[in-house]
Order: structure tokens, then C-alpha cells, then sequence
């Protein structure tokens, strides 16, 4: 079984998979500084995002709903364990379907795959998950957010047959990822954090986190207008994005106000806590930079200067948001163990390599957008620093089988 009592293989799994999507991300940088023959970016960036969100992210979150919400005798539930043994094979495959074809026939087939394995494992975790908390909230609403945003895969395949690579089609992909992203992500890793916190009878006020999870929910469907400033919609578009925009700004302040608490009665290492910190900063920071994106000046230079500002937001949130709190979740459930001086130093690694590389984009980006300049040998430098991402993740990765060992 998957599901076994401690859980731990299939997280060492997902990291596996997350450790192949980030050398395959250092491999793009490194085509950029050092040309590879035949090497082709848009296959390769395609396999580095679907494996890190559907491998690492995906996997990780739905195994540690299932572990901390249902009990030892509906985790054995042959539903659960097959579907996410096809689950990790489908997203194993991308590994070279992707490389070798791109989006393509073989690639599509295990896409469909997962997606409706996806849909067998999410209806039965709403079936299974009881009560009304309000971390359960979060978890369903993260879960039904993911199931709108699946909606776009099977579109999608027919804008491309029928119309081609158009707006349609860009705006159709911009739907998936954004209630992939702001739906389904940030409602199930905020969900599971309430749950640990509650797990360690930390008291967090009930009338709070609704607030914080009335306005994230309210704010979530007309946030997509954000997506689409791109094309030209009409200014109702607009307004509609900022007002959503201010949802979550006013969702954030609510969530302020539960951490200031909750950080003075946590007992965590230091480490846990400068995960929760750094999570937390790139969390209000996402929102921050979608308030901008709201404005039509900050649309179009974020569109012409899209590899250092948009690349830089994605990453903000792949990385410095939903991983860190990945391995800080991992962590506090007893998943990953950071007892070693090696895996420690793994983490500072890794969290310097997140702050440097998204310093880089962002100070490039601005160096053109006000026209002074540009940072010297700026591919290498980046490539420098998502090795530091790279070093990092192998350090924490190889000290969790001497932990299993031990």
C-alpha cells in the first residue's frame, strides 16, 4: 500500500520528482548561457512546470489531506492507493514525454490520464472529508477550485485543434493555472497549516479566519480578470481585477492579524519558523503584485519585460510560497526530518538561492523598464543562483534517507 502508517515514501517520491523538474528548470538556464545543440526550451519548460506542480505540489498536498483528515482504514481504500499510484506514474512519464515530443499526442493521453484520476481521487476525498471546520472549508473549496480549473485542460484541446494558439487559447491556459495557483494551492496549504495549528492547540480566533476565508473565497472567480488584461478587454475587466484585487489585499489583513498570534504561541524550531516567515512574505508579496497587475500601465510592461516580471511572479509562488510551506508542512506533520547540520544548511541554501534569483529578475526587469541599464552577465549570474535552488534541495533531499536509515 502507498498509504502506508508513516506516509513518508510517497513525499520522498514527489521531492524525487521535484529535484528532476528543478534540474531540468537549471538545465533552461544553463541553455541560455552555454547554447545546447538540439536542445529545446519550450519542451523542456513544459515537463519543468507540469512535474513541479502536478508531481511535487499535487501529490504532496492531496497525500497529506488524505493522512491527516481520514482515518487508518480509509487510507487503505483501494480507491486512494491506485489512484495515486497511476498518478505518480502519469507524471513520471511527462518526465520524457514532454522533453521528447512536447505537447503532443503521448503527452496529452497521460494528462488525460491524471486528469481523470485527479477527478476520481477528488470526489472521493469530498466524499470522506466530515466536519465544517474551518480548515476543512479551506481544503474543499481548494479541492473544487481545482476541479474549475481542470475544466480548462479538456477545453483547451479543442481551442488548439479548432482555432489554433490565439487569445482564446492563452486566456484558456491563464484560467487553469490561475485557480490552480490562487484556487487550489493556496486554499489546501492554508487549510493544512490551521490544521497542524490546531493539532498543537494553538488557539486561533474562529471569527478571524472566517474573515480571512469569506474574503480569499469572495475574491478568488473575479481574480481571473487578472489573467486576461493581457488582451484588451474592455475597462470593466479592470475594475473588476482591482476590486478583486482589494478582496485579497483586506483577506491578507485578517491573515496578518491570525499569525501575529499564532507566532507567540508556537513552540517550532527556528527553522519551521523562517519558513512560515519566508512563505508568508512571498504569500503578501503575490498579492501586492496583482494589485499592480490591476493597472493598465503595469500590464503592458509587464507583458514586454514578461521574462524577468512574470517568470519572476511564477516563481515567487512555485518556489517562495507553495514549496517553502510544502516542507515546512511536511515538517511539522513529521514527514521531513531537518536533524542534521547538512539538511539545515540545505534549507538557508535553498531560501538565499529563492531571494537572489528573484532579486535578479525583478532588478533586471526594472533596469529596463526605466532604461539604465542592465545587470552584467546577467544569464550566468542567474544560473549561479538557481544552482544555489538546486544544492539546496539535494542537500535536504539525501538527508531524509540517512533520517529513514536512522
Amino acid at each position: 500500500m502507498l498509504l502506508n502508517k508513516k506516509g513518508r515514501s510517497l513525499y520522498i517520491f514527489a521531492f524525487t520528482l521535484f529535484i528532476l523538474s528543478a534540474f531540468y528548470g537549471l538545465l533552461i538556464r544553463w541553455n541560455f548561457v552555454f547554447s545546447i545543440p538540439l536542445f529545446t526550451y519550450k519542451n523542456f519548460l513544459q515537463s519543468h512546470s507540469h512535474v513541479a506542480f502536478l508531481g511535487w505540489g499535487y501529490v504532496v498536498t492531496i497525500t497529506a489531506i488524505i493522512q491527516s483528515y481520514l482515518t487508518n482504514l480509509q487510507q487503505q481504500n483501494k480507491v486512494y492507493n491506485i489512484s495515486l499510484l497511476i498518478i505518480l506514474v502519469t507524471v513520471t512519464f511527462m518526465l520524457i514525454s514532454f522533453p521528447l515530443s512536447g505537447y503532443k499526442v503521448f503527452s496529452i493521453v497521460l494528462l488525460s490520464v491524471f486528469g481523470i484520476t485527479s477527478y476520481v481521487l477528488s470526489f472521493k476525498l469530498l466524499k470522506d472529508l466530515k466536519g465544517n471546520s474551518i480548515d476543512v472549508r479551506f481544503i474543499k473549496y481548494g479541492i473544487y477550485y481545482y476541479l474549475l480549473s481542470s475544466f480548462a485542460t479538456w477545453f483547451l484541446a479543442g481551442v488548439l485543434v479548432t482555432q489554433g494558439k490565439n487569445d482564446l487559447y492563452y486566456n484558456t491556459v491563464y484560467f487553469y493555472l490561475h485557480f490552480l495557483y490562487n484556487g487550489y494551492f493556496v486554499f489546501v496549504l492554508f487549510g493544512l497549516l490551521f490544521k497542524i495549528l490546531i493539532n498543537q492547540n494553538v488557539n486561533l480566533p474562529k471569527n478571524l479566519q472566517n474573515y480571512f476565508f469569506v474574503f480569499l473565497n469572495i475574491a478568488c472567480v473575479p481574480a481571473y480578470a487578472l489573467s486576461v488584461l493581457w488582451s484588451k478587454v474592455a475597462s470593466i475587466f479592470y475594475i473588476i481585477g482591482f476590486v478583486a484585487a482589494v478582496l485579497q489585499v483586506v483577506s491578507l489583513f485578517f491573515l496578518i492579524i491570525i499569525m501575529k498570534g499564532v507566532f507567540t504561541q508556537i513552540k517550532w524550531n527556528k527553522h519551521s519558523k523562517l519558513l512560515l516567515n519566508f512563505g508568508l512574505v512571498a504569500y503578501a508579496l503575490k498579492i501586492v503584485m496583482q494589485v499592480f497587475s490591476s493597472f493598465p500601465y503595469f500590464v503592458e510592461k509587464s507583458l514586454a519585460l514578461k521574462p524577468f516580471f512574470i517568470i519572476g511572479y511564477l516563481h515567487l509562488f512555485t518556489l517562495g510560497f507553495m514549496s517553502v510551506f510544502l516542507f515546512l508542512i511536511l515538517i511539522e506533520l513529521g514527514k521531513m526530518k531537518l536533524i542534521s547540520n547538512s539538511s539545515k544548511l540545505g534549507v538557508l541554501i535553498f531560501l538565499i538561492g529563492i531571494l537572489l534569483t528573484e532579486t535578479l529578475l525583478f532588478s533586471q526587469g526594472f533596469l529596463f523598464l526605466f532604461s539604465l541599464g542592465s545587470i552584467g552577465s546577467y544569464n550566468l549570474v542567474l544560473l549561479i543562483t538557481s544552482l544555489l535552488v538546486v544544492i539546496g534541495l539535494l542537500f535536504i533531499y539525501f538527508n531524509q534517507f540517512k533520517t529513514a536509515k536512522n
